[in-house]
């Protein structure tokens, strides 16, 4: 009887999750509706580098600038959350790309040579020649999270013709500089605190550069502590922003963590020891604007502000702090966030 009843709650739990995601979707969908006959609201496949990925494109207007947002990560997708930030639709037409062995682009097809850094700079590339052909424009805005910024200025420094402007938002720019920063973090943090055992692994370990369990090793450690500092965008709340989305289907909600654990582990070399945009972006020809939270501890806004600092930007840079976040402005600020893109980036650089 206990294991009849413990089943049946299973099934009162899982039927009370699957009805609440769908009156979710449909508040959310109602929310977001886009009613107007020149407007947008796309789901759909393209192949970049040769490989099928997935796009979505929304906007009330298709005459409004083009904006292609890269995710963070790697691997970690930003369509499933972008209906927090749907009110820019109103202002561009916002295109959210699963990048290859992510979300909706997870496959077992795709090739573990080609999760390279270049090769993410050259799909962006093909994606953005893509967008602009189709929508008949001559550029679009660039905005990149996180490991999309790292590739992100990269796209931007090569090709400057393509873009009114580019947005870091917790733009990366060294990591291996940034783990050593991390690095003395936790360990400043484990010594004040007495944490014998944060001590002793970090010890351990000893500075980077480490190996992949190693860094995961640091990652702990730097989490609790900023944490302490600064609480993070809660597990639950992202949980919740992704049930709440019309964009994602259950499978495709499952893809995340798969994704998160595939891409990483390719690109973990490449992007820790091969890339630095003090020497792979050191000029970027657009006008150029760093949305950093003050208390980032993932690329940490010290080394980003390093990069922002030794940046030649002839076409002007502008350093907006986001005084109440962490690694995610567009989520912890969302509405200064929304601001910042229309009030200052939008009406500084589109020509009238």
């Amino acid at each position: 009887m206990i294991l009849i009843g413990g089943g049946g709650l299973l099934v009162v739990a899982a039927l009370t999750l699957l009805l609440g995601r769908i009156v979710a979707q449909h508040q959310t969908s109602d929310r977001i509706r886009i009613p107007s006959a020149g407007g947008i609201d796309s789901i759909e496949n393209v192949r970049l580098g040769g490989l099928e990925q997935w796009i979505q494109i929304r906007g009330h207007d298709k005459s409004k600038p083009i904006l292609l947002f890269l995710h963070g990560g790697p691997g970690f997708p930003n369509m499933p959350f972008a209906h927090l930030n749907a009110e820019l639709e109103r202002h561009f037409v916002v295109v959210q790309w699963d990048q290859r062995g992510t979300g909706k682009s997870y496959s077992w097809s795709v090739p573990n040579e080609s999760m390279r850094v270049a090769q993410f700079v050259a799909d962006a590339h093909e994606l953005v020649e893509l967008l602009l052909a189709r929508f008949g424009a001559r550029r679009c805005y660039l905005v990149a999270h996180s490991w999309g910024s790292l590739f992100g200025a990269q796209v931007a420094a090569r090709y400057p013709e393509l873009f009114y402007a580019y947005v870091g938002i917790g733009q990366a720019s060294d990591l291996g500089q940034t783990a050593q920063v991390l690095y003395d973090f936790a360990s400043n943090s484990a010594r004040a605190d007495d944490n014998k055992q944060a001590i002793d692994q970090l010890e351990r370990i000893g500075r980077p550069p480490h190996s992949f369990a190693d860094h995961r090793y640091m990652e702990r450690w730097v989490t609790y502590y900023s944490e302490r500092e600064h609480p993070s965008l809660s597990r639950t709340r992202m949980m919740r922003l992704a049930l709440e989305s019309p964009a994602y289907s259950w499978l495709d909600l499952l893809k995340i963590p798969l994704g998160v654990r595939y891409s990483f582990g390719r690109l973990w070399r490449d992007i820790f020891y091969e890339t630095t945009l003090f020497e792979q972006a050191p000029r970027i020809e657009v006008p150029v604007y760093f949305f950093l939270g003050r208390h980032d501890k993932v690329v940490t806004s010290e080394v980003a502000q390093q990069y922002f600092d030794a940046l030649d930007a002839p076409k002007g840079k502008q350093l907006i702090w986001f005084e109440e976040s962490g690694h995610w402005p567009h989520f912890e600020e969302s509405e200064k966030y929304r601001e910042a893109l229309v009030g200052r980036v939008l009406n500084e650089t589109m020509p009238r």
